[in-house]
């Protein structure tokens, strides 16, 4: 049962981050452009239902999904340890982290919104769900080799280096019009509910495994769900033209 105390410092912490960019808003509105709001009453109305939402939005995720997905996280890493094929274990644990990470981008939000207004823009040739689908096929993809590293426990640079190489040389044959919309896939993919799974879902398999440093090892995935959606868009392009 989620405590009244909880959802008022939710509401108190969400109200506090809103209020920068409400401050830039009626900056520009009332002292550059020094005129009043078109449909006033209808934006007030709809920024109270924005709050209201994201204050839901960040109850709903610290009481579900962080401790759900945490939870699953430690069990998965802990059968590594006591299973007798830890082969098969780890690739539970991959399993859930490429699951996890297609399912959450598919519903991110801003994803969503961004999406609608590409097919909207483009005429329908470049589907929302086709770039949705294609987006979180590769954070899924950034998942798994971000958590295999961790398993191996292999320095991060390895991956880093050879992926950024393998993107520079795909931008040279990927469409020319699709390059500026691959390279802000990560940020799209990596928003509200992806980046807090991601960042609970690594720091607690590093937790979890033994000789791995919740800091050191846990934290880098959500790089890799960064950089591999901009990979797999531009693949996809590329392989479809």
């Amino acid at each position: 049962m989620i405590r009244w105390q909880t959802f008022f410092d939710i509401a108190a912490q969400t109200c506090v981050d809103v209020l920068p960019i409400i401050a830039i808003i009626l900056i520009f509105q009332f002292v550059v452009l020094r005129t009043p709001p078109a449909q006033a009453k209808r934006i007030l109305r709809g920024g109270f239902h924005a709050v209201l939402g994201l204050i839901l939005f960040r109850l709903g995720l610290d009481s579900t999904l962080l401790p759900l997905g945490t939870d699953m996280a430690q069990h998965l890493a802990s059968a590594t340890q006591s299973s007798a094929a830890p082969l098969i274990s780890y690739l539970w644990l991959l399993m859930f982290a490429g699951g996890i990470g297609l399912a959450a981008t598919l519903i991110e939000p801003t994803l969503l919104a961004i999406a609608d207004r590409i097919q909207e823009l483009t005429g329908g040739e470049i589907r929302a769900w086709d770039l949705r689908l294609v987006v979180a096929c590769g954070v899924a993809m950034g998942l798994c080799i971000g958590t295999a590293r961790i398993i191996l426990g292999t320095p991060i640079l390895v991956f880093i280096v050879p992926m950024i190489g393998l993107l520079l040389l795909i931008s040279f044959f990927a469409p020319k019009n699709i390059l500026s919309l691959a390279l802000d896939t990560g940020p799209m993919a990596t928003s509200v509910v992806t980046v807090p799974l991601i960042a609970a879902f690594g720091s607690s398999v590093a937790r979890t495994l033994p000789n791995r440093d919740p800091v050191l090892d846990g934290f880098g995935l959500i790089f890799f769900a960064l950089l591999t959606p901009v990979l797999s868009l531009l693949l996809f392009t590329t392989v479809k033209r």
